[in-house]
């Protein structure tokens, strides 16, 4: 039988290896590391081909962008994805082969060594008296529908238990929210109150819903809904920012299944039981809906499929075919730097690390960048790796970012 790894899991073993060759790990990830490798014979094999591959010396080489992006696309062919995992080969090759090549070309993505020459990158510049910003982490506030606010992050883990109309609100060891309704005759017809969770910019958190829908928040983000459903219409909640959900499915009567529907500023996403990602910022020029298990319904209009993308700018709604596992990147703790223009990514990196961006007149408008960067590095790895470009450089000055040619 065909082993199923996570792509995630491929993902995160390739930035593990490309911190090995920049020296960049820490002793839990190089301990990480050390575990996988002496797991198997074969991962020992993976390691060692990846490491002594001459393509992936560092001295001053220049990659060819159009290359690289050709063999991973040649590589992902090979495999098809259900959601986040590969569920089959496409060809008899070795499953670990494909992956290997695959999590050596993502390596190199990752490192940004496109048209890359070292006499041309002389490092992040620090302002004098600042200091490397650590990434973002599980924060949140809780507010309850007389207005009360509860801040998340300094609870302890089991400390929240609050009775509300009939359901009880607590928070597990994991730091996960959970409604539970507790007493159905106490939740009265027209009396549903509403609860709102938000994440401060450097923020995010998970929370699952009364009805057992679990919805992970991005930073900057806001989610309001009722503290128990109704069982005669839809599920209603209200998104702002980003969100990932897996939708429970609710049946009514044994027969009929209860819509959940949620609310942004551009789009009205109608759904039954499924898996999808919503990014509805306020800052970005569009409404995105990618869905990566199910169907959904945006605005009564469009029917989504599993790798297809609802995109809304302004009054038009574009639907296209995407990698659906690449724009739930942030919710693996990682960046994905493949299908973002630069001027969106340095916004992703501005909410997760809590800093301003600022532009110099020099700064370009587009940098080709690609791969995977994990998010629990502090922002000098980020801002290093984007930097080796040669096309782009940054200055940290407190919690200021300037960027310049």
């Amino acid at each position: 039988m065909i082993e199923e790894p996570n792509i995630y899991v491929v993902n995160r073993i390739a930035d593990l290896i490309n911190g090995y060759l920049f020296n960049d790990l820490n002793g839990a990830e190089l301990e990480e590391l050390t575990q996988w490798i002496n797991a198997t014979e074969e991962n020992k094999q993976i390691f060692k081909s990846i490491v002594n591959e001459p393509a992936l010396s560092y001295s001053g080489k220049i990659y060819n962008n159009a290359n690289v992006v050709s063999a991973l696309t040649n590589a992902k062919k090979e495999l098809v994805f259900s959601g986040n995992k590969v569920v089959k080969l496409k060809s008899n090759r070795n499953l670990w082969s494909i992956i290997t090549s695959a999590a050596a070309i993502i390596m190199v993505i990752s490192a940004g060594i496109f048209f890359f020459d070292n006499s041309r990158f002389s490092g992040l510049e620090i302002v004098k008296g600042s200091t490397d910003i650590r990434p973002g982490a599980e924060r949140a506030t809780l507010t309850l529908s007389n207005g009360i606010e509860i801040d998340l992050t300094t609870l302890k883990d089991g400390e929240l238990a609050i009775k509300q109309t009939g359901v009880k609100i607590t928070k597990t060891r994991e730091g996960e929210v959970i409604y539970n309704l507790i007493d159905e005759r106490s939740v009265l017809p027209g009396a549903t109150s509403y609860n709102t969770i938000k994440t401060p910019i450097g923020g995010k958190y998970r929370i699952i819903l009364p009805d057992s829908t679990r919805v992970w928040l991005n930073a900057s983000s806001s989610l309001t809904y009722p503290t128990s459903f109704s069982e005669d219409g839809p599920r209603r909640v209200e998104l702002k920012g980003e969100g990932y959900f897996e939708v429970h499915k609710v049946i009514k009567g044994g027969a009929m299944a209860l819509p959940f529907v949620v609310s942004t500023l551009k789009q009205e996403i109608r759904v039954l039981g499924t898996h999808f990602n919503v990014n509805a910022y306020s800052d970005e020029p569009l409404v995105a809906t990618t869905l990566l298990e199910g169907m959904v319904k945006i605005n009564d209009k469009v029917i989504l499929k599993p790798g297809q993308q609802a995109i809304s700018k302004g009054d038009l709604l574009n639907v296209k075919t995407v990698n659906a596992a690449d724009y739930v990147d942030w919710k693996s703790g990682e960046f994905n730097l493949s299908n973002d223009d630069f001027r969106s990514i340095m916004r992703k990196i501005s909410r997760w690390y809590d800093v301003e961006v600022i532009y110099d007149d020099s700064a370009p408008e587009q940098v080709k960048l690609g791969g995977w960067i994990s998010r629990t590095k502090n922002i000098s790895s980020i801002l290093n790796i984007m930097q080796k470009t040669g096309k782009v450089h940054f200055k940290l000055e407190g919690r200021r970012v300037t960027v310049s040619k």
